[in-house]
């Protein structure tokens, strides 16, 4: 049997929060470190222009150097096959590596229509490649177009899809197609703590991401010291020195062709007017690419004495152009990624890498209505030299990624699982819906605040109201009734059924709540203590509540301020703050005699009704709630020793350490007594 006292208001301890991320590092390291593959894993490494490849050569050279654990298939597709790109696709060759398959896949046009064809046409093609190559994992890399086809071709094919460099915000149609892969997506290999975030958020298992950096990086800071001049003599001529040129490298915009070839138009008058030797790469396949060719024709860019016009750079020799240049202009990933690992000045124009990440060497010219302000950011930015940014990546990448590979298990279920954040569930018209959403209206009395609350039958405080308490009687009752109205009012907002509405403690007597014969059993609060003792609201005198509750301390803290006997030492009450228990309590810790006696009255009070409901109901464990309670645990302890049979004595009294006892207790009383009876 336990009893449940509640003197005064109730004791608040902040409870536990679950942490949306808890233990999601430690369970990713324990899936890493599983290798379930008993084969080697056959890998499909598909790339479509001369940018992926320099993200995924470094992780094939690492599948390439472990064959006892991989099999490397490599498809080719997209501008990598187009002459007019520079047939990039003998580069991948130059590197040794066998070409499985050659995917004629670019529809001509390079216009919105022409990428949608592009992508069809790669629709068409890719699934017999599949077919014959069976590969266990295809990685696929970006955002562009050709890869969306990719991940959508291995996915409805049941092949497992290792996405690099997602997570990321570019700020153009690539961040859909990039988040698009990202949903396709089995395995996420991503370059930044926040793309890895960005993943999470997007309820990606975060067990299958790996925060590895950059490849490109693993390239990048171990190529500065390589010899360099040879390659700026051979692609800008042999009177130009390290730090003297500029490399230009602009995309069109795809979501706004007509403005990214305006600007394109007022960057080259830019270059034309600064008059400093300038190598500048043909746009990219995407839809706009035809028109800003014309306008470089237009402006004689491929003639000009001071202009290199290339359509393509093998991406070692790149490296070292970047490194070396002395301002680095356009709207190209490259120039907010890799090229900070030198500390090249970088002017990124227009809005299309507007979300990334960049270091410090990066300066934005968002947008220009003349040449005047991309001129003035050449000025401000050619020649300068800025600390080295490894925000991308810290060289490391590919050993990381080969490493994820490995644990892989094919033996796990295909279908992947979105980790998805808890959301209220749908409103059900069955019984388990009913019985969870019974509730009750607590009322807490307290003697500076009244608090209502909604508690459901989960005992779950679903919203809570609190009032300062009135002076009087009947303006105490009329807040109550206007506090208990507009809960309930709220309560059928929140689909919960009030069932009652619940004051005072109570005793719990084999698992069950005692109601008595008219509901108002366990009136603890009003057990008398002495004849001749203080009035209580009850209209008797005496009682518990007369000396302990926290109206009581209040009466007894405003007669001490009245007589200027309350205040010592060290403390204080302001002007406009009310008087009340907490002043009292502080009082008697800093050494006021008076405020120490009445706190021993209360709790003497308070212990003697506690010895007589020892003696009456011989409980096993007496549990004080209440912002009092450790404040009379030790006096209620004190006079059981000295007042109660020895029969009883040994009964244990706790302070109850749960948020809000008292509300939830006054719901209890309501909750059990009303569903015991109905269901």
């Amino acid at each position: 049997m336990e009893i449940n006292v509640y003197p005064g208001r109730e004791l608040c301890f902040q409870g536990p929060h679950e942490l949306y991320f808890k233990d999601l590092s430690k369970r990713k390291k324990q899936v890493m470190e599983k290798n379930g593959n008993k084969r080697k894993l056959r890998v499909c490494v598909a790339t479509c222009n001369r940018a992926d490849y320099s993200k995924l050569a470094p992780i094939m050279f690492g599948i390439k150097t472990e064959p006892e654990f991989f099999e490397l298939d490599v498809v080719v597709l997209g501008s990598h096959l187009i002459d007019d790109y520079g047939n990039t696709y003998r580069m991948i060759e130059q590197d040794d590596f066998d070409i499985n398959t050659r995917l004629h896949t670019i529809v001509r046009g390079e216009d919105e229509a022409a990428m949608v064809e592009s992508v069809g046409l790669a629709l068409v093609k890719l699934p017999d490649v599949l077919n014959r190559l069976k590969p266990d994992i295809m990685i696929v890399h970006g955002d562009r177009f050709d890869a969306l086809a990719l991940a959508t071709s291995a996915a409805l094919m049941n092949i497992r899809i290792l996405h690099i460099e997602g997570g990321e915000v570019s700020g153009t149609i690539d961040d859909s197609i990039r988040h698009a892969i990202t949903k396709l997506a089995h395995y996420h290999v991503c370059c930044t703590r926040s793309a890895e975030q960005h993943l999470i958020s997007m309820c990606e298992d975060h067990d299958r991401i790996l925060l590895a950096g950059c490849p490109s990086y693993d390239k990048l800071l171990s190529a500065k010291n390589k010899d360099y001049m040879s390659i700026i003599r051979m692609w800008l001529g042999d009177d130009v020195k390290p730090k003297d040129y500029i490399v230009a490298l602009q995309h069109p915009v795809t979501t706004d062709i007509k403005h990214s070839i305006k600007m394109f138009e007022l960057t080259l008058d830019a270059l034309i007017s600064f008059n400093k030797r300038t190598l500048v790469l043909f746009p990219n396949i995407d839809a706009g690419s035809k028109e800003m060719v014309r306008v470089m024709r237009k402006k004689g860019i491929e003639h000009h004495p001071n202009f290199r016009a290339v359509k393509h750079v093998p991406f070692d020799q790149f490296i070292q152009l970047v490194a070396h240049a002395g301002c680095m202009i356009g709207n190209s990933s490259c120039g907010v990624r890799e090229v900070g690992a030198f500390g090249t000045p970088v002017i990124n124009l227009g809005t299309r890498q507007i979300g990334r990440e960049t270091g410090e060497n990066v300066l934005h010219v968002r947008d220009a209505d003349t040449q005047d302000k991309i001129l003035q950011a050449l000025h401000l930015q050619f020649g300068k030299q800025y600390p080295c940014s490894k925000i991308y990546g810290d060289g490391n990448a590919v050993p990381r990624i080969l490493k994820f590979l490995k644990s892989i298990d094919l033996q796990e279920p295909l279908q992947k699982k979105f980790c998805f954040p808890p959301v209220k569930e749908n409103i059900s018209q069955d019984i388990d819906h009913i019985l969870e959403t019974l509730s009750a209206l607590a009322v807490d009395l307290g003697g500076t605040n009244l608090r209502v609350a909604i508690v459901s039958m989960k005992g779950e405080i679903v919203k809570k109201y609190t009032q300062f308490n009135p002076k009087t009687y009947e303006e105490r009752i009329n807040l109550i009734l206007q506090m208990c109205v507009e809960a309930a009012a709220e309560a059928v907002k929140l689909n919960c059924r009030i069932l009652g509405v619940g004051i005072g403690g109570g005793i719990i007597h084999q698992h069950e709540l005692i109601h008595g014969s008219s509901f108002c059993a366990a009136e603890l609060g009003h057990l008398v203590v002495s004849l001749d003792g203080p009035d209580c609201s009850c209209g008797s005198h005496g009682c518990i509540e007369a000396y302990a509750s926290g109206m009581a301390l209040q009466r007894e803290a405003k007669k001490l301020h009245d007589e200027d006997l309350l205040l010592v030492e060290g403390m204080s009450v302001p002007k406009d703050e009310a008087v009340g228990a907490l002043h009292l309590i502080q009082a008697a810790k800093l050494g006021n005699a008076k405020a120490q006696s009445i706190l021993r009255t209360a709790g003497t009070a308070l212990g003697l009704g506690v010895v007589n409901i020892l003696h009456t109901m011989n409980p096993s464990l007496v549990i004080l709630s209440g912002i009092l309670a450790s404040h009379y645990i030790h006096i209620v302890k004190d006079v059981i020793r000295q007042q109660a049979l020895s029969s009883v004595q040994d009964v244990d009294v706790v302070v109850s350490d749960l948020v809000d006892p008292a509300l939830l207790g006054a719901a209890s009383m309501v909750l059990d007594y009303t569903t015991r009876r109905i269901y």
